[in-house]
């Protein structure tokens, strides 16, 4: 979980400014194990919501 937070971390930062609205963080059993994967909503910080 720590490796998944610092990879949409970085990737929100590489974005700029940005306001981030909602994340979401799920996990889903597969024949390999856990996987776990992230989703951000995000706009741009001059547009209206």
């Amino acid at each position: 979980m720590p490796a998944l937070l610092r990879r949409l971390a970085d990737s929100i930062e590489a974005l700029g400014p940005v306001e981030v609205q909602h994340v979401v963080i799920e996990s889903e059993a597969t024949e390999h194990g856990l996987w776990r994967s992230g989703t951000v909503y995000f706009h741009p910080p001059d547009r209206d919501v």
